[in-house]
């Protein structure tokens, strides 16, 4: 390792070296706020005339050319941006300065190499500029015109700014920028010879370097992990034939699935395990994660199969098709409930359906029933533990694959897992949606759900409208003709039942219906609303209270869990999450939870409570029960008692707007 305090500009002007930017190194990322920095440092010391600014570090290492006469390369380890804002500030100063000699000198000394043979123009550059910005920084060089495209480059863009802010100056001012500013600028070069010095490794050096300017991502730290080191022509292979590759299957405006989106979750489909979400605080740890993870894996083997992956991670965004409609529909659909957790495992299927392990069929019956699984789980706002143990799956693929049922064998394996992971079955849907002071309108997912219920009734989806809005039947400002409807109880109706999905309802139209009467709403569902949803359990009712809107609760739910999100007949009923967990259910206490003294209250009637006398007893109407038998008496009374009149109980009493169920599980996660 040689170290040598420096100018920049004497660094630049010397032509016996091209400097290399490789092509797996970011792109030119300086905004204009940077250069608007490093100009105001000009001005600071061309004015100040004796005062020298440290301008930080620049590292590379040669590679010798092997044609006699021609410059070695001094590949760029780290200080590409400094070395290139610099760059495109004399390329600026060139253009605007009318001096012939300086403007002359400038061109010659800085930005071209008169060394090199040939008619390669690429080599005649000083400075090689990434991918995607080094047609807009040769043709600055060469004062050729741009296009639009390179025009809207940050290259281009920086140029201009350092343009116009230099066409402000007297020329005499724009001399001493460079010979009084510039030109004082310091750097420190550090010249590794990992050739000579096995420990000098650019990349653990270029890791343990604080380098200026914005932090690497994962993707640039990845990238340079796979390619740094290897020669210039190997790194130029590897970089146009796969990375190049991965950045064009994932260019898009989503940042979930960003290059780094991708790494982290194409790390946790190898690894069956939860890495941490791929954000700027995250990027480093989950560098070590991936070095670790791949350390006996060759780099050209991993890249290989990075830009294969990222074929149908590219179709997961949504940035292009899968070949099948449908499998295209169901990906945005799990998007919309937000299955994030579950990405890793999804670009594995597709994999498999890629490599035809899985059929077109094969593949929607798995999605569907991850759909199925987070939709049901969305309903009663879960999300617990799912990004922690989804990844875990992936250890699923082979039984999956030998299953003739694939969504069967999903769903058996989605409701075999531990509770707070739960499968939500029929009754515990019907339970949380049913019941009083169910907000179904605050469910992000509310509109979404109503679009697949319209679909389900009418085969059409209208979920691309604009115009689509939720509407509360029972309006949520109630006026005295509203109050008159609903009669006496209507406050205690109101509270319990305005947010509810049976009051709540899809239409198409460009008025506020407000708290208009219920006919003249009826009318408007009838000839204006568009939608089948707005008509059915609606528009043959002539009053809009409790029952009509239980009703209607009652239907939308049935299609809901029987049409839209179902499960097979046993996990319709059965208690869907692991054995272990099942165990303890039969150790409810009263006193465990401290409920002993207080009063319960059932899911859906805040009529009927009883009082908790002791550890399993609770009193109602006067006499002593126990909670399962006491639950089967009241869904006679209602005329929904199921056929085997077996009944849990903890799941549909509620204390303080929690299940019974719900606080037995939380005391015994806390423990």
């Amino acid at each position: 390792m040689k170290s040598n305090d420096n100018e920049i500009l004497q660094l630049l002007s010397n032509n016996d070296v091209t400097f290399f930017i490789p092509p797996y190194q970011r792109n030119y990322e300086w905004d204009t706020q940077m250069c608007e920095a490093f100009y105001r440092d000009i001005r600071k010391v061309a004015q100040s005339h004796d005062i020298k600014h440290f301008f930080g570090t620049v590292i590379y290492y040669a590679e010798q050319s092997q044609i006699l006469g021609e410059p070695s390369k001094y590949i760029l380890v780290d200080g590409q941006q400094r070395l290139t804002t610099t760059m495109l500030f004399l390329i600026a100063a060139r253009d605007v300065i009318e001096d012939a000699s300086l403007k002359n000198t400038i061109d010659v000394k800085y930005l071209r190499n008169n060394n090199v043979s040939g008619d390669d123009v690429e080599y005649k550059i000083k400075l090689k500029q990434v991918e995607s910005d080094w047609s807009a920084y040769k043709k600055l060089v060469l004062e050729e015109p741009l296009t639009e495209t390179e025009k809207k480059s940050i290259v281009f863009s920086n140029y201009s700014f350092f343009k116009s802010k230099l066409e402000k100056l007297e020329q005499s001012e724009i001399n001493s920028l460079i010979i009084n500013g510039l030109v004082n600028f310091n750097i420190v070069t550090i010249q590794l010879e990992p050739e000579r010095n096995k420990w000098e490794k650019p990349q653990e050096i270029f890791e343990s370097m604080n380098s200026l300017g914005k932090p690497l991502s994962l993707a640039d730290l990845v990238r340079n992990y796979l390619l740094l080191g290897k020669s210039a022509s190997k790194q130029n292979v590897l970089y146009h034939n796969y990375w190049l590759r991965i950045e064009k299957n994932l260019v898009g405006d989503n940042d979930s699935f960003s290059v780094s989106s991708f790494i982290r979750d194409y790390m946790q489909l190898e690894a069956a395990a939860c890495y941490k979400k791929a954000t700027e605080t995250n990027y480093k740890e989950l560098y070590r994660n991936f070095k670790d993870l791949f350390a006996d894996v060759d780099a050209e083997e991993l890249i290989q199969k990075l830009a294969l992956y990222s074929e149908n991670y590219s179709v997961l965004a949504g940035y292009k098709s899968s070949g099948n409609d449908r499998i295209d529909k169901k990906i945005a659909d799990l998007k919309i409930v937000e299955a994030s957790g579950f990405y890793s495992f999804i670009l594995g299927i597709l994999n498999l359906y890629t490599d035809k392990k899985l059929t077109s069929e094969d593949c929607l019956s798995i999605l569907d029933s991850i759909f199925v699984y987070i939709t049901r789980r969305r309903i009663l706002r879960l999300t617990q533990a799912e990004n922690k143990n989804a990844p875990q799956l992936v250890k699923y693929f082979d039984k999956l694959i030998e299953s003739a049922d694939k969504k069967d064998k999903m769903l058996s394996i989605l409701s075999d897992q531990q509770y707070a992971l739960r499968l939500p079955n029929d009754n515990e849907i019907s339970s949380y949606l049913l019941g009083v002071d169910a907000n179904f309108y605050n469910l992000r997912i509310c509109k979404f759900i109503f679009t697949l219920i319209e679909e389900n009734i009418t085969k059409s989806r209208p979920i691309n409208d604009m115009n689509l809005q939720i509407e509360h039947i029972m309006p949520q400002t109630l006026n005295e003709g509203w109050k008159n409807m609903l009669g006496q109880e209507y406050q205690r109706i109101y509270d319990g039942y305005v947010n509810n999905i049976g009051n709540l309802t899809l239409i198409r139209h460009n008025q506020e219906l407000g708290n208009k009467s219920f006919s003249y709403k009826k009318d408007v569902y009838i000839n204006n609303s568009g939608m089948q949803i707005s008509k059915n359990y609606i528009i043959d009712q002539n009053v809009w209270s409790e029952d009509q809107i239980k009703g209607r609760a009652s239907y939308l739910i049935n299609l809901l869990v029987d049409k839209i999100i179902p499960v097979s007949e046993k996990l319709k009923t059965s208690n869907n999450y692991s054995i272990e967990k099942k165990q303890g259910s039969s150790r409810f206490s009263f006193a465990e939870v401290d409920l002993i003294g207080k009063t319960i209250t059932y899911f859906d009637d805040a009529m009927i409570q009883a009082e908790v006398i002791g550890d399993k007893e609770v009193r109602f109407e006067g006499e002593i029960w126990h909670l399962s038998p006491l639950t089967r008496e009241i869904e006679t009374r209602k005329n929904r008692r199921t056929k085997s009149g077996a009944y849990w109980g903890i799941d549909k009493w509620t204390y303080q707007g929690k299940t019974l169920e719900t606080l037995m599980r939380e005391l015994t996660e806390d423990e």
